[in-house]
């Protein structure tokens, strides 16, 4: 027992020194049992970089107490800021592994989808944007498709992986608690795709892949630069390895506004004879017109996406620290019977196909949906 209990005070305290900000109980598991894993013979990790960054010093581990309480998400800036300002002082070899618990002591739990964890990791990127309080980077486009595109805090290109209790046949994306590993463009340096030393790392890495995965992701895992790479495709693979046909993440060149869409292509789930709302579990996704009424199936609207409050996290309120934004895409939903319920108008233009599928046809014009807004019917309930 003396023994057992001297291990778990030793794991404890390498956790203690290669942690940003504090441990929680149920922390010290989630980095041990990662270490192993990256640390493994066995079955050897797909990423070599964070192989690397296990076995010669440089992982760095951070925790926020809930998943579900974007109140508790504050910590998530200070610890990506902080592991940024010394990053290259650790190791060429380095990454930071953040992970999320489920409230209070707990360690994470499996409590939603694979669609369901997808929102939250691009929530919490959209979230890390609003509160970065630099601007983005003048030499990183700020257009999502274009292959030079790549998430960026505190002015740093930072390569992005998330893995989730969800993920079952991608077994190198799961982890019995959810965590995203932020990777600076940095430790790629000189391990450029046309390099000799990068070609061999992506071979290993793809030959690992396929023999730990149930499904071959390998179509998506491009090279930063590449003309025909997306970026933001690498971040979060779906269960079957597949991805949104439009990127989450939007980042526009007037200053880096963001703006969130959820799932691009919903199944159809609840799609009724009369078009109106479709369930993906937890959201209500709509296509209206400018009055906000339903549009038939085939007929062109904005897309909105609202919350049933069946549980899960609710819709949120509104963008940290500015309400004007806030007021104009957070609008009360006058189709829920619940009240106080919210919808969020995400910008785009939209139809139901007729197998029920969303398609997407491009942004709606800014002053046209200003205009729609202040002559809508005031007794929808929309301000």
């Amino acid at each position: 027992m003396a023994g057992t209990t001297d291990a778990q005070d030793a794991h404890r305290e390498e956790i203690l020194d290669l942690a940003i900000g504090p441990v929680p109980e149920w922390g010290t598991g989630c980095a041990r049992d990662m270490i192993a894993t990256l640390r493994s013979s066995a079955e050897p990790f797909p990423c070599i970089f964070a192989t690397a960054a296990a076995n010669r010093g440089g992982l760095r581990f951070g925790f926020v107490d809930d998943l579900d309480d974007e109140r508790t998400w504050s910590v998530l800036p200070d610890i990506l800021a902080t592991y940024l300002s010394v990053y290259q002082s650790i190791s060429r070899n380095t990454s930071l592994v953040v992970f999320f618990g489920s409230g209070g002591e707990t360690v994470g739990e499996w409590t939603d989808d694979i669609l369901g964890y997808e929102r939250r990791f691009w929530s919490l990127l959209r979230y890390l944007h609003d509160s970065d309080g630099e601007p983005w980077p003048s030499d990183i486009p700020t257009d999502t498709d274009t292959p030079g595109w790549e998430f960026s805090f505190r002015g740093t290109p930072i390569f992005v992986v998330c893995n989730t209790p969800a993920h079952q046949r991608l077994r190198s994306r799961s982890s019995p608690v959810f965590n995203i590993t932020f990777q600076p463009r940095w430790v790629f340096e000189g391990l450029e795709p046309h390099t000799p030393r990068g070609a061999a790392a992506r071979r290993t890495i793809r030959e690992r892949l396929r023999r730990m995965d149930k499904v071959d992701s390998t179509p998506l895992l491009g090279s930063y630069g590449d003309p025909a790479n997306r970026e933001w495709k690498q971040y979060f693979l779906r269960d079957d390895a597949s991805v949104p046909a439009r990127c989450p993440f939007h980042a526009d060149s007037a200053g880096g506004d963001v703006a969130s869409v959820g799932p691009v292509v919903a199944p159809a789930l609840a799609q009724a004879e009369d078009a109106g709302p479709r369930a993906d579990r937890n959201t209500q996704i709509r296509v209206l017109d400018a009055e906000y009424n339903p549009v038939p199936v085939g007929a062109v609207g904005e897309l909105f996406i609202g919350e049933l409050f069946l549980g899960g996290p609710p819709l949120a309120w509104g963008y940290l620290d500015d309400p004007r934004r806030a007021a104009e895409r957070f609008l009360p939903d006058p189709f829920s019977p619940v009240p106080g319920s919210r919808m969020y108008a995400t910008g785009d233009l939209a139809r139901f196909r007729a197998d029920g599928e969303v398609e997407f046809l491009g942004p709606v014009d800014r002053l046209d949906r200003q205009h729609a807004r202040t002559t809508s019917p005031a007794g929808r309930g929309i301000r």
